[in-house]
């Protein structure tokens, strides 16, 4: 029987929803969790788990956001336990059984798109200090 290897989240960018600022100094990111099953199997929560605001200066370290977000460290409740059971139902369909509990202690796995990584490396590229002026 395949079990749950670890678990993750896939993330992109996205536009402003209704009422969100459209501020251009500011992203948003799409979150959504996954668990990848021992034979490579992504399981993916249906809908996005967690959305996360922040400057785009700061896109470098949207993977610590996105964890600091999930609170990976505490037992997961409101949102973030919606989002892991909508995960354990996809999970009870291909015949695995798991508590959001048991996820959540197990190694995650950030992977953002091809548009994020490449924002995340500009802002993480701006960041680092010229060479040095003679």
């Amino acid at each position: 029987m395949t079990d749950v290897r670890n678990i993750g989240a896939t993330a992109s960018l996205r536009p402003p929803a209704d009422g969100e600022s459209d501020d251009p100094d500011f992203a948003f990111v799409a979150v959504r969790l996954f668990a990848r099953l021992d034979d490579g199997t992504q399981v993916d929560d249906p809908e996005d788990s967690v959305s996360v605001r922040l400057e785009r200066t700061k896109l470098a370290a949207v993977e610590l956001s996105v964890q600091m977000s999930l609170r990976l460290k505490q037992t997961p409740s409101g949102l973030r336990r919606e989002a892991w059971d909508r995960v354990c139902a996809q999970l009870a369909e291909t015949g695995i059984e798991a508590a959001p509990e048991d996820l959540h202690v197990l190694r995650f796995e950030f992977v953002p798109n091809d548009k994020l990584r490449r924002e995340m490396t500009q802002s993480w590229d701006a960041q680092q200090p010229g060479p040095p002026s003679h």
